[in-house]
C-alpha cells in the first residue's frame, strides 16, 4: 500500500525579542462578531462540519521546541484525522473500542485524538514519561491502565516507541481482551478503504482523562458528548468569545485545562488555537508571553505558578518589543490562585500593554469536564481580606477591618457558575450553609461526568443524589464563589483549620526556594495531641551555613504571611517535591511519607538517603 503524508504547512518562527506579527493576525482590521458553537451533537460531527464549511480556515498552530511552526487547517484535520482513522479500522480499530494515546503537544496527538472519534472509538490520554517519574514507574503506571481500559491500541510519539514496547513485554490483559498493537502515526497513513463515521449517541463516551492523583490513585474520568459540548459552550458564553479570537495553550494536552478548556472549547466555536510544548514554556517562560505577542492571541488558560513564573524568571531584555495589549482574557485557575500574583503580574507586564481587566480567575475539575465558574468580562476583579482566625475557629469569611497583616487572608472571587451549573456549599453534616460560611463545594448539572470508567466505588464516593462532592472548600458572597482550598489539605492545628497554600506562596517568596516547589502538610504529634507544620522546599542552595539562614527566612516569611509557625522547614535538592503530571503538589504523598523527606533534607546526612519514587 502507497503511503502519503499527512496535510500541513509548515514554516519558521522564533518566539523571542525582535518577532513581528503573524500576516493574518491583524487587530486594526478587526469587525468581530459573537462566536457560536457548532450545530453538533459529538466532536466528531464538529471536525466534518468544520472541515466541510471553513475548510482553508487554519483552526491549530504548532510551535515545536526547534520552533519549526506548523499549520492546521479545519479540511486538512479532517483530511488526516479520516485517514488515520481508516487504517485504524483496517488494524481492527472498531466503534466503542478504547485506544491510549501518548504524544506530546504535536499535530500527531490531535489527529489521533478526533481519528478515534470518527471511527467511534473512545481516546484515553496518558502522559509521557518525563524526568518526574522513573521509566519503570511510567511502566507500571502504563500497565494498570491499559489492564483496566482492555485497550485495542496504543498510538505514541515515535521516541517513545520503544520504551512502551519494553513495558509490554510479556503484559498480560484482562481475561478476554487482546494485547494492545502500538504504533507511530508513521504506521497510520497508508492507503485504506475509506469509511463513513458511524452514528454515535451525545450521551456515548467522548474521552477518558486519568485523575492527576493528588490524594490518591488516578482514576478515569468518563466525559460524554453532551457534557463535553455543553461545557465548551458554557466556557465561550462565560467569556464572550468573538470570531478573531485566538487561543494558546502550553499546557500539556492529556489534562482538562490543556485539552478541553485551552483546545476542544476553542475548536468547536470555529477559533484557532496555537500550542507550544509545555517543557519549552519551563525552559523559558517568555516563549509564552511571545507566542500571545506574535499570534496577537486573546485568550490563554494558565495555573498561577505559570504566572509567578513569568514574574520571577523573565529578563527585562527578554521583553524589548513584547506587545500584549491583544491579551483579553488571561485565565488563572488549575490551583490556588494567589492575590499577590496577580497583582505583581499585572505590575510587571503592564508597560507591555497587559490590563487588570483582563484577568479571568475560574474555578473547574476534570469531574465537570473543566469549567465551573469564572469571572466575566465586565465584572468587578473582587478580591476580599478576610480575617484569618474567624475563618479557622468559625470557618466564616468575615472581612479583616484592620489592613493587611498576620490575621488577613486575601482571597479571589472566581465568578460566578457557567450555564448550566448548579452550586451548593454544604457543612460537614452535609447540611447547606449560609452566605460567607466556608464549606464544601457541591455541583451538579449539565457538565457533569460520567463516572469513574470500572470504579463504582469511587463513584459512589463522589456522587450523592446527583450532587458531586468536589472535597473542596469555599463560600458564597453576593452570588460568587471563593476558594479556599481542599479539605484533605486542611492542617488541623490546635483546633482550627489552616491552608497550605497562604504559607506555601509565603515560602516561595524567600531568594533561593524555587517556585511552585513548596509544600505545606500537618503531619502528627503524639506528644502535642495536635498536627505540626512542616514546609518542604525545594532549594538550589547547598552550604550548611546558607540553607540554615533559608531555613529562618522561610520560617520568618511563612510566619508573617500566614500567622503561624512551621514547626519545621525541611530543604531539600531541585525535583523532589513530588508532583502530579498536571503539575500539583502531592501534599498527601509527602504527609505519608514525611520520614523519608527528613532523610532527604539538605541539612542532614542520614546513614542511607532514601530514594522516592513518585
Amino acid at each position: 500500500m502507497s503511503q502519503e503524508p499527512l496535510r500541513r504547512q509548515t514554516g519558521h518562527v522564533q518566539l523571542g525579542p525582535g518577532l513581528g506579527r503573524h500576516p493574518t493576525r491583524d487587530m486594526a482590521q478587526r469587525a468581530p462578531t459573537r462566536a457560536t458553537p457548532a450545530p453538533v451533537q459529538t466532536l466528531a460531527e464538529a471536525v466534518v462540519h468544520w472541515g466541510r464549511t471553513r475548510p482553508s480556515q487554519p483552526v491549530f498552530y504548532f510551535v515545536d521546541l526547534e520552533e519549526k511552526l506548523t499549520v492546521l487547517t479545519a479540511g486538512d484535520l479532517h483530511h488526516n484525522a479520516m485517514r488515520i482513522g481508516a487504517n485504524l479500522r483496517a488494524r481492527g480499530v472498531k466503534q466503542g473500542d478504547m485506544v491510549v494515546l501518548s504524544f506530546d503537544t504535536s499535530p500527531e496527538f490531535l489527529e489521533s485524538f478526533f481519528a478515534c472519534g470518527l471511527v467511534g472509538a473512545t481516546p484515553c490520554l496518558i502522559e509521557l514519561p518525563s524526568s518526574k517519574v522513573s521509566v519503570q514507574a511510567w511502566g507500571e503506571r502504563l500497565r494498570v491502565k491499559l489492564r483496566l481500559l482492555g485497550a485495542r491500541a496504543m498510538l505514541i510519539d515515535p521516541d517513545f516507541v520503544d520504551l512502551a514496547q519494553e513495558a509490554l513485554a510479556g503484559y498480560q490483559p484482562e481475561p478476554g481482551h487482546a494485547p494492545p498493537f502500538v504504533a507511530t502515526l508513521k504506521d497510520l497513513v497508508a492507503d485504506a478503504e475509506p469509511f463513513e463515521p458511524p452514528t454515535v449517541g451525545a450521551e456515548e463516551v467522548a474521552f477518558i482523562q486519568f485523575t492527576s492523583g493528588t490524594t490518591d490513585a488516578p482514576k478515569g474520568v468518563q466525559i460524554s458528548h453532551r457534557a463535553l459540548l455543553a461545557n465548551c459552550a458554557a466556557i465561550g458564553e462565560s467569556g464572550q468569545w468573538d470570531s478573531d479570537d485566538l487561543m494558546v495553550c502550553w499546557l500539556p494536552l492529556y489534562h482538562d485545562m490543556g485539552l478541553v478548556a485551552s483546545t476542544l472549547a476553542s475548536f468547536v466555536h470555529g477559533l484557532p488555537t496555537a500550542l507550544v510544548p509545555p517543557f519549552g514554556f519551563l525552559l523559558k517562560p517568555s516563549r509564552w508571553l511571545w507566542a500571545m505577542h506574535y499570534f496577537r492571541a486573546t485568550s490563554c488558560f494558565a495555573p498561577n505558578f505559570a504566572y509567578q513564573l513569568c514574574v520571577k524568571r523573565i529578563k527585562d531584555a527578554e521583553l524589548e518589543g513584547l506587545d500584549l495589549s491583544a491579551w483579553e482574557r488571561a485565565y488563572n485557575a488549575a490551583e490556588f490562585i494567589h492575590a499577590d500574583t496577580v497583582s505583581q503580574f499585572t505590575e510587571r507586564f503592564r508597560s507591555c500593554g497587559f490590563e487588570p481587566e483582563a484577568w479571568r480567575p475560574s474555578y473547574g475539575m476534570a469531574e465537570m469536564v473543566v469549567g465551573v465558574s469564572c469571572r466575566s468580562r465586565g465584572d468587578v476583579l473582587r478580591m476580599e481580606t478576610l480575617s484569618r482566625s474567624a475563618l479557622a475557629s468559625q470557618r466564616r469569611a468575615v472581612p479583616h477591618t484592620g489592613g493587611t497583616g498576620q490575621d488577613s487572608l486575601t482571597v479571589l472571587s472566581v465568578g460566578r457558575m457557567l450555564r448550566g451549573i448548579e452550586l451548593r456549599i454544604v457543612d460537614d453534616e452535609g447540611r447547606p450553609v449560609g452566605e460567607r460560611q466556608e464549606g464544601e463545594i457541591l455541583l451538579r448539572g449539565t457538565s457533569l461526568f460520567s463516572g469513574y470508567y470500572k470504579n463504582p466505588e469511587a463513584t459512589d464516593g463522589v456522587l450523592r443524589d446527583g450532587w458531586l462532592y468536589t472535597g473542596d472548600l469555599g463560600y458564597v458572597a453576593d452570588g460568587e464563589l471563593f476558594i479556599c482550598g481542599r479539605s484533605k489539605d486542611l492542617i488541623i492545628k490546635a483546633g482550627e483549620n489552616h491552608h497550605p497554600y497562604t504559607m506555601e506562596n509565603a515560602a516561595s517568596q524567600v531568594a533561593g526556594v524555587r517556585v511552585g516547589c513548596v509544600a505545606a502538610v500537618g503531619v502528627g504529634n503524639l506528644q502535642t495531641g495536635t498536627e505540626d507544620i512542616v514546609i518542604v522546599c525545594e532549594t538550589t542552595e547547598t552550604k550548611p551555613d546558607a540553607l540554615r539562614q533559608l531555613c529562618k527566612h522561610v520560617e520568618e516569611m511563612v510566619y508573617q504571611g500566614s500567622g503561624v509557625r512551621p514547626n519545621r522547614v525541611i530543604p531539600v535538592a531541585p525535583h523532589t517535591v513530588p508532583k502530579t503530571t498536571s503539575g500539583k503538589i502531592k501534599r498527601a504523598y509527602i504527609r505519608q511519607n514525611i520520614e523519608a523527606f527528613e532523610n532527604l533534607s539538605l541539612l542532614v546526612t542520614p546513614p542511607s538517603r532514601q530514594a522516592l519514587v513518585h
